[in-house]
């Protein structure tokens, strides 16, 4: 027969038991058919993730670029000219005037140059009295009298390069091969600089004639190879002159030496002519991109949209140039950019997904927004994602549920147990930290009301006590303001909206200023604040209010803790790569074991000279936090009754220009 106690047992049996598998074995039984559409749903929401990681990525890595060169095209006006970039990334940096996108060599000033240097009067005459001889009455010998006199009168590189050049050609007609060979070389190995007023390097025209005369390829090689070595960018005339001369020397054939050194400048020839048309194109499409051509000094590249052209890709952008009205436009190789991106997204996620250019409805994707138009992150179907695994797991766990039920049961009464006890002490914490923030509070409050009313009623006289009223009014508004700082930073750290803007400022500088905000409460307790401060310490990244506040919780804490002491050391300096501030007292100090504990939330240390000593337990706290916000730790040195001494380690950081 049952006892009644037994029967009093059973139904709370069933309940704990029972009743718990049962429900799990109809949960199990549903969320399995809702297993799949969960899994979905998540591993969307990780594509949008990655998608977003993609996006803030690639949206840094064009910004930093674009900056480079907009601040080295500033720095240095011809860089414009140039074809060769900060960044191996970028394509082409062009001036944009009047909306059209000046490319690099029509900045090129060279041609304009030589055409007055080759109109100079004394060259001008003899030169076309020679090419008369020469073409129109067929005297090659009376044109190589006109071609010498303009020789001797020739006082500049480029004048004598062309002379030089008719003077082979004259030569050549009448049989003196030698001596054309002579000039002829001269000129083929002059320097690429030298153009005529159309671009061309007088050099290449040497080259002409020497592959029509079947001379040494390997000179004609080296001139070729020097052109495109050169720092400034070669105009379209320039590369399909270069390509010809290339492919007529490839049809009578090199020798073994030559013939590696002609297959890699052929290639070099081929990307760099791509590169200058697919240039030429973008000159001709791009108001029709829909680039966004902002100009000014407060537009940033950061709100440019980088619109993807042409094969191969570039992402292209009008970025503001500094100081003036134009823009300046921004091509970059996606190619290299893509493949990395892709490389760090499958590194660092559960999935993995590449940017794609999407010009058809063929790919389905994740956009990257309107800054990226006709960009998305493709993502390959038939992933196996930890969302998967995740799944099966859940169903072998269903599967024996019941047997582990009254282990999960017990466990749970055990987490709610542990539970209960952590909300009970959490609990007894905060009530303390209420009644010391309400006696924070009150002791500035009383101190401001009756100074206040002092004042009102008028009976200091002097005038030195009146400022004395006075600042204590403000020390005490700003020791108010400090511990209702806390408390507010304290809370958004707790709903983890605490963020840091770190813009590059002196550590010296904001230690001073925190000394200086800290004089007058260190004067009217009569304490010493020694500070020692590395001036060779660099600018740093860093949230100045945010470091003042951590120094200051410092400063504030020793001064509690200092007992009869009455020195306080601040310390800057740099050691391992790192700034290290340190905050050093003389007083009652702290046990080793309490060392760590002391940076918990609320957490204030037992002992019977802490309980007189007013204080919230969120000091230490909020400079772990802020420190560690920088990427930095914060350290205490101390033993009990010899002082302590916090340090606040943050690593030294470049600024990026």
């Amino acid at each position: 027969m049952i006892s009644h106690g037994h029967r009093r047992r059973f139904p709370l049996f069933l309940l704990a038991i029972i009743l718990p598998s049962a429900v799990m074995v109809a949960l199990g039984l549903r969320m399995i058919g809702q297993e799949q559409e969960l899994a979905e749903k998540r591993l969307h929401d990780e594509q949008l993730r990655v998608t977003g990681q993609v996006r803030q990525e690639l949206s840094s890595r064009l910004e930093r670029i674009a900056l480079q060169e907009v601040a080295a095209l500033a720095a240095e006006p011809d860089r414009v000219r140039a074809s060769k970039y900060g960044s191996p990334e970028v394509a082409l940096v062009a001036r944009m005037v009047a909306g059209r996108i000046i490319l690099p060599w029509e900045e090129d000033s060279r041609p304009d140059h030589s055409r007055r240097l080759m109109e100079d009067a004394d060259i001008a005459h003899r030169v076309s009295r020679g090419e008369h001889e020469e073409l129109v009455s067929g005297d090659a010998e009376r044109a190589l009298q006109h071609y010498r006199q303009a020789l001797d009168v020739a006082h500049h590189p480029v004048q004598i390069a062309y002379v030089q050049l008719l003077l082979a050609r004259a030569l050549g007609r009448t049989g003196h091969d030698r001596e054309a060979l002579i000039y002829n070389q001269a000129v083929l190995t002059s320097p690429p600089d030298l153009v005529d007023e159309h671009g061309l390097p007088f050099s290449l025209y040497a080259a002409v004639q020497s592959v029509q005369q079947d001379t040494d390829h390997q000179t004609v090689l080296a001139c070729l190879e020097r052109q495109m070595e050169g720092p400034r960018w070669l105009n379209p005339p320039t590369l399909h002159l270069m390509r010809r001369l290339l492919a007529t020397m490839s049809e009578s054939g090199f020798g073994a030496a030559a013939a590696a050194r002609a297959e890699d400048l052929e290639r070099t020839i081929s990307d760099y002519v791509n590169r200058t048309e697919q240039a030429l194109a973008l000159q001709h499409d791009f108001l029709n991109l829909g680039v966004a051509t902002q100009t000014g000094s407060q537009a940033r590249p950061a709100n440019a949209t980088w619109v993807a052209y042409g094969t191969p890709t570039w992402l292209v952008a009008a970025a503001p140039s500094a100081g003036t009205e134009q823009a300046v436009v921004v091509a970059v190789r996606a190619e290299g950019i893509f493949a990395s991106l892709s490389e760090e997204v499958a590194a660092s996620g559960e999935i993995t997904g590449r940017v794609a250019v999407v010009t058809d409805g063929d790919q389905e994707g994740e956009t990257l927004g309107p800054g990226f138009p006709g960009l998305e992150v493709v993502f390959p179907p038939g992933q196996s994602t930890a969302f998967d695994r995740q799944r099966d797991a859940q169903r072998r766990f269903y599967l024996v549920a019941l047997a582990l039920v009254v282990g999960t049961t017990l466990f749970s009464a055990y987490l709610l147990w542990r539970d209960v006890k952590r909300e009970i002490r959490l609990a007894e914490m905060r009530s303390n930290f209420v009644s010391a923030v309400s006696h924070e509070l009150k002791t500035p409050l009383a101190a401001i009301r009756m100074f206040a009313d002092t004042l009102r009623m008028g009976r200091p006289s002097k005038q030195e006590a009146k400022t004395e009223y006075l600042e204590t009014i403000v020390n005490e508004s700003e020791r108010l303001t400090r511990l209702l700082n806390n408390v507010l930073d304290f809370s958004k750290i707790e709903r983890g909206r605490k963020t840091y803007r770190r813009e590059p400022h002196c550590l010296a500088e904001i230690l001073q200023s925190t000394v200086r905000a800290m004089k007058y409460p260190a004067e009217q307790h009569h304490f010493h604040i020694h500070v020692h401060l590395d001036e060779e310490v660099p600018p740093m990244p860093v949230d100045r209010d945010a470091i003042e506040q951590a120094i200051l919780n410092l400063l504030a804490n020793a001064m509690k803790y200092s007992a009869e002491s009455r020195d306080i050391d601040l310390r800057l300096n740099s050691a391992d790569g790192q700034a290290v501030i340190e905050v050093a007292d003389r007083g009652i100090g702290i046990e080793p074991e309490e060392c760590e504990r002391i940076f918990q939330q609320f957490y204030r240390i037992h002992s019977p000279e802490n309980q007189q000593i007013p204080g919230t337990g969120l000091g230490l706290t909020l400079v772990r936090h802020i420190v560690e916000g920088h990427g930095g730790v914060v350290t205490v040195d101390s033993a009990r009754g010899e002082g302590s001494t916090f340090a606040i380690h943050l690593p030294l950081e470049a600024i990026e220009p």
